[in-house]
């Protein structure tokens, strides 16, 4: 058993490392969440409303899959990407795409369909394993 300046002297040390572990640790999020925003185009996703027949039938006329919502040439999907921010310790997934940030939230004529929200959302429970292993593994000693 270890006596409680020997966990002291553990700790100290460890948190050398925690700034390098936390951005892997974002880095895996981020990949996580960026390739789920990227598959989320062209399939319902919970709380999104159904396209209009309009816009079905529009699709239908420029021989793109139907429904397929927010998928039409694929050119959306391939744009998210994710960026770290090292110095605020964050992650940072969107799209430079204008269509990206219009179905996100929505227009006067668009209701909002979120991907980067939703694919976000979805990588909560990954982020707490991946972090809560970055924790124990301090508190362990362990690298």
């Amino acid at each position: 058993m270890k006596t409680l300046a020997e966990f002291a002297d553990q700790l100290e040390a460890e948190l050398r490392s925690v700034t390098v572990r936390l951005e892997v640790g974002l880095d895996k999020v981020g990949t996580l969440a960026q390739t789920l925003a990227a598959e989320y185009p062209g399939h319902y996703q919970p709380g999104w409303p159904k396209l209009a027949a309009s816009t079905l039938a529009d699709k239908a006329a420029k021989g793109f899959a139907v429904p397929s919502p927010l998928k039409r040439t694929g050119e959306m999907a391939e744009s998210y990407r994710k960026e770290l921010e090292p110095a605020e310790l964050a992650v940072v997934v969107g799209s430079d795409e204008k269509k990206a940030l219009w179905q996100e939230m929505g227009t006067s004529h668009i209701p909002p369909r979120p991907v980067v929200a939703t694919a976000m959302q979805n990588s909560l429970p990954y982020a707490a394993d991946v972090f809560g292993e970055i924790a124990v593994s301090l508190l362990a000693g362990k690298k």
